[in-house]
């Protein structure tokens, strides 16, 4: 397992519960580490998605961005 530092952060309880229900969780560590896994693995899906249409023109990509997101 990897050496993890640790620190001390203020979290809010509320969201802190939130986070839990919402990924599954349990621990303070475990919530904590899942939502910043979370974070990374969409900000991730956000910069491949800009990246994943070779054929097709910037315009097409954010055009199909629009219908997804109306249709939904």
């Amino acid at each position: 397992m990897m050496r993890v530092p640790r620190t001390t952060v203020d979290i809010n309880p509320q969201a802190l519960a939130a986070a839990r229900t919402a990924l599954g969780t349990t621990g303070l560590s475990e919530t904590v580490n899942a939502a910043l896994n979370e974070a990374a693995r969409r900000a991730a899906l956000a910069r491949f998605d800009v990246l994943r249409d070779i054929d097709g023109q910037p315009g097409d990509v954010a055009a199909g961005r629009t219908e997804t997101r109306t249709a939904v």
